[in-house]
């Protein structure tokens, strides 16, 4: 279960940084990860898989999970489930817009508002695709720029558009 503290700013959770390491802050508004199960974890790994599978097939970009840190304000961070650009990243920097596409997977703890949240902000701050992955139902909901989105099922295929040309993703294979 998320647990919510006071107020907070990015610069002071990065004063502190195990102490807020399992923390995402949603407009000042601290908000504690819960810890995944198995399933998220294989679903998790199963996207990065076939994600990079496609790189090396002759694809192209850099594949990022396991909570990765983005920050897009002076009191918003999050962490996200797996990311793709077209550029790698810098080692050392916390990126501060979107990457391309973006993936968050819904687990039980989850707050659907707060992911809705993030797939806003992630539109806003550049991404191009946003995925919410759904293991229970087996499902996943594509969101788009022009305030769109489509689910897809068991049974399809998402293809992106021409920035991730060349790449699909058959859900068959992620679940």
């Amino acid at each position: 279960m998320e647990t919510a503290l006071a107020k907070l700013t990015v610069a002071e959770m990065e004063a502190d940084p195990i102490k807020w390491e399992r923390f995402e802050l949603y407009k000042g508004e601290p908000v504690e990860m819960t810890y995944t199960k198995p399933n998220h974890a294989r679903i998790l790994s199963q996207l990065s898989h076939l994600m990079i599978k496609w790189i090396k097939s002759g694809g192209f970009g850099d594949v990022y999970s396991g909570e990765g840190g983005i920050k897009f304000a002076d009191d918003v961070r999050y962490c996200y489930d797996l990311a793709w650009w077209d550029t790698r990243l810098p080692e050392e920097e916390i990126p501060t817009r979107s990457l391309p596409l973006m993936v968050e997977i819904v687990s039980d703890g989850n707050d659907i508002n707060k992911l809705l949240t993030k797939v806003e902000d992630y539109l806003a701050f550049g991404a191009r695709e946003v995925w919410l992955v759904y293991p229970a139902r087996k499902s996943i909901q594509a969101y788009y720029p022009d305030n769109t989105a489509r689910t897809f099922h068991i049974e399809d295929t998402i293809t992106p558009g021409d920035w991730m040309k060349g790449f699909s993703l058959v859900l068959k294979e992620v679940f």
